[in-house]
């Protein structure tokens, strides 16, 4: 969310106080947030999975099950453990927030709480969560590349037919002399498959054109004699030419 927009993420309030709900919602509605409400821990379990906030405001003081086991719960689920959680108490002692804290809260909040601290609380725990999932997405990626990458080095490695039972090290003149015929741009776009990285973002990063990249992408290949840039990747991995983080 850039400085001056509005925000569109979506909150979720528990609360048993309907006076507090009806307030907190009313807050939040006329900020942009998408709000959410829930007055015991089975609809804000509920709601949480349907509608997957991204920032759940909890009161700690609730009837049947407590603040403290809501936020249990919903960290034990893989699909909300990520979501931040600010915990709203009347008068939070030092040991309060040191046992929220220790089952996952992001934040506290005293009640009764000021409008603009509870947005900027909000919009600080928001960017926090947006930049982890940031963060996991490209790691999923990486994860998937890596199994790729090692799946195609495997198949390398395997013993050749038609080249005596030699293995992928050993073929032609080496490794080494098949990557030293690419060119320095050539070797730039290899380093940049290694990391991950698509045609779109590469062409982007190296000032060139996508038929450009393609073009040389395509001279990797036959360069190497491999078929897709995951075998590429792969044997200049094998050969030492580009990092790889698998």
């Amino acid at each position: 969310m850039r400085v001056g927009e509005m925000p569109n993420e979506t909150v979720l309030v528990v609360d048993d106080d309907p006076e507090v709900l009806h307030l907190t919602k009313e807050d939040l509605t006329k900020a942009g947030y998408r709000v959410h409400t829930a007055v015991d821990g089975s609809a804000a379990k509920q709601i949480a999975r349907d509608e997957h906030p991204d920032v759940i405001i909890l009161d700690v003081d609730m009837p049947v099950m407590s603040g403290h086991e809501i936020c249990k719960a919903l960290k034990s689920d893989n699909g909300l453990k990520h979501v931040p959680v600010i915990f709203i108490h009347e008068k939070p002692s030092i040991e309060d927030k040191v046992a929220g804290f220790e089952i996952g809260a992001h934040d506290f909040l005293a009640k009764p709480f000021d409008r603009d601290e509870l947005l900027a609380r909000i919009g600080a725990a928001i960017r926090i969560k947006l930049a982890y999932d940031r963060l996991r997405y490209k790691n999923s990626k990486l994860e998937a590349l890596a199994k790729h990458v090692r799946a195609a080095m495997q198949h390398y490695e395997q013993p050749n037919p038609l080249s005596d039972g030699e293995g992928f090290a050993d073929q032609a003149d080496g490794d080494g002399k098949a990557i030293t015929r690419l060119t320095r741009r050539e070797l730039e776009i290899l380093q940049l498959l290694a990391r991950g990285l698509n045609n779109e973002v590469i062409s982007r990063q190296l000032y060139i054109s996508p038929t450009t990249t393609r073009n040389h992408i395509q001279n990797i290949l036959g360069k190497l004699g491999v078929h897709s840039k995951l075998e590429a990747v792969a044997y200049a991995v094998r050969a030492g030419y580009v990092d790889f983080v698998g």
